[in-house]
């Protein structure tokens, strides 16, 4: 099986996530990127503006995907929701072949549909790296 871990990070987590998963998995992440700039108090209040009207943004990949078996992508949560960024990425790779791994503070996202598997890590319950062991354990099982 082939995979590929793709992330968007704001703040580092998600990148910190995806990068302790193809480490496991002895692959290279690839970020997702969308030239907006959500740094500082505007632009949290931007991103969650984006969220919570699914606003598009055009995007860029650092790194090549290429034709994998199946995804692993890595998006913070805004507003209850993936990022804008995330979303776009989404809308080109077939749902159905991904696994969508959320960061958030302590939500679980509620867009759960058509995924193989959807795993919420927050922040709040201290437990990433357990999570992060267990799932990618279930993928070279």
């Amino acid at each position: 099986m082939t995979y590929a871990v793709i992330y968007f990070s704001r703040t580092g987590t998600s990148r910190r996530i995806a990068e302790k998963i193809a480490k496991k998995l002895s692959i290279e992440p690839v970020e997702v990127t969308d030239n907006m700039d959500w740094d500082g108090t505007l632009g949290y209040m931007r991103a969650a503006r984006y969220a919570m009207k699914n606003k598009e943004v055009a995007i860029q990949t650092r790194g090549k995907i290429g034709e994998v078996d199946e995804y692993i992508v890595v998006s913070p949560m805004w507003c209850g929701k993936i990022t804008p960024a995330i979303r776009k990425l989404l809308g080109e790779v077939p749902k159905e072949k991904v696994h969508l791994i959320v960061s958030s503070g302590g939500m679980n996202l509620k867009e759960r549909d058509g995924y193989l598997s959807v795993l919420d890590i927050m922040k709040s319950k201290h437990n990433e790296d357990q999570l992060i062991d267990t799932f990618v354990s279930s993928l070279t099982a």
